[in-house]
């Protein structure tokens, strides 16, 4: 089995910036991460968490140190640059992981209004489901 360190990317948007809010967020979107690629979180090298401007009530980093497995799992927290018109409220990660699958095989999520970041990698997802779904 030949392992490599690839990457899984998502983005999420948190309602208000509140601690409930942003964990409401955050947790979702690791949900999804975890469970479409089917993660175990020992398997993490590590995570990069954005957050734009406008989101200042809790760290992302320190909702994901609260799930199962994450404890040990390196953390880091930046403030995402600030561009006009850019999405607001917005939570972005990026995980390394060490797997043995392809990169074309990794499922990045995008959730809530972050949706419209990536919508060429939402549609190809789309597609992977309803193909998968018709075997």
């Amino acid at each position: 089995m030949n392992w490599k360190v690839r990457g899984i990317r998502g983005a999420t948007t948190a309602s208000e910036n509140s601690k409930q809010a942003i964990a409401e967020a955050v947790s979702e979107l690791l949900d999804n991460i975890e469970t479409h690629n089917q993660l175990d979180p020992e398997d993490i090298v590590s995570a990069i968490f954005t957050a734009t401007p406008d989101l200042d009530a809790i760290f992302p980093a320190a909702i994901a140190r609260q799930r199962t497995k994450w404890q040990n799992v390196p953390l880091l927290d930046v403030q995402q640059m600030q561009v006009k018109n850019s999405l607001p409220r917005c939570i972005r990660v990026l995980i390394q992981i060490n797997t043995p699958k392809l990169q074309k095989e990794i499922h990045h999520s995008y959730l809530r209004d972050a949706r419209n970041l990536r919508p060429d990698w939402h549609l190809t997802q789309l597609n992977h489901q309803v193909s998968s779904s018709a075997l």
